[in-house]
């Protein structure tokens, strides 16, 4: 099967338009996400210049990602996570919930923590 390239963007509006339901827990999953890597940023001490000096991200771009609706490439997202020394962490949630919960089955932790 060939490789088929597809724009994440796109694919996501595209079900929001279709699902309703799709665009609750995307949000409440993106809101969660984003509350959690700055509230462990600010925890750690680190400041938006700090991360875009090690990342060469720009601080603009920084506070942007931080924001709930600007959703940064995940190359980008990853920078941010590498430069504020975090790290992500995707497992399987068990039992999968029954109805949407902030639970999102994504851990973001300080990666000298572990």
């Amino acid at each position: 099967m060939p490789f088929i390239k597809i724009d994440v963007k796109e694919e996501v509006e595209q079900i929001k338009k279709e699902d309703s339901e799709f665009i609750k827990v995307y949000e409440i999953l993106e809101r969660k996400l984003l509350e959690d890597v700055r509230r462990l940023r600010k925890e750690l001490g680190i400041t938006q210049p700090d991360i875009a000096k090690e990342t060469g991200l720009s601080q603009q771009n920084i506070s942007r990602m931080e924001k709930v609706g600007h959703s940064p490439t995940l190359r980008n997202f990853l920078r941010y996570l590498s430069g504020a020394g975090l790290e992500i962490e995707v497992k399987k949630r068990e039992p999968a919930p029954s109805s949407i919960d902030d639970n999102s089955g994504v851990t973001v932790t300080d990666s000298d923590s572990e």
